[in-house]
């Protein structure tokens, strides 16, 4: 009798556990959603003629009173908005101090670079390393320009002046270096 009692009870034991199997039978799907895809902008900024090797604004033999002017074109050929800072690095050849007398005159387009009619940017001398627009810190500066992807370039109109009654070295050289910095302007105040 307790045999036929543990042998029922091991029946319903069996039974029950595939009873459970088939309760836990699901329906199941999964779809995949692929090709999502992620790039990164770029910043990249680039001057006409460009340099090195060109140098845009030369003069030699300058006398008191003498000026050059000429127009360099600065382009973003990066994907995001942009704004820049442009600074200068003077050398003085032997004798020094001809950076010290030459004045920088940098100005927007205007009507054009040679009418040089144009808002200034910078106007003062072009002194070792005074020389600027904007400021290269990372953020928004006082004086940076914005150039977006829609614009593409702006025209600079630079001029450099030996004033008249400059006393200053002669037979002097210095050589400049404009270098302009970029930063996007998304998500950067």
């Amino acid at each position: 009798m307790y045999r036929r009692i543990l042998i029922s009870l091991v029946a319903i034991g069996v039974l029950t556990s595939f009873m459970g199997l088939g309760g836990l039978s699901l329906f199941t799907a999964t779809t995949d959603n692929d090709g999502n895809a992620f790039t990164s902008g770029s910043v990249d900024i680039s001057t006409s003629p460009a340099f090195p090797p060109i140098a845009f604004l030369t003069m030699s033999n300058m006398a008191p009173g003498d000026s050059v002017t000429e127009q360099l074109t600065v382009s973003n050929i990066g994907t995001l908005d942009l704004r820049y800072a442009m600074t200068t690095d003077a050398v003085d050849g032997v004798p020094p101090g001809l950076a010290a007398v030459l004045t920088l005159e940098i100005r927007d387009e205007g009507t054009d670079c040679p009418t040089f009619d144009g808002n200034i940017l910078y106007n003062s001398s072009l002194d070792l390393d005074l020389g600027y627009i904007g400021d290269p810190t990372p953020g928004g500066d006082l004086g940076d320009r914005e150039i977006t992807v829609a614009a593409g370039s702006e025209v600079l109109c630079f001029r450099v002046t030996l004033p008249s009654d400059a006393t200053g070295p002669e037979g002097a050289s210095t050589t400049v270096t404009f270098t302009f910095d970029a930063e996007q302007t998304k998500n950067n105040p």
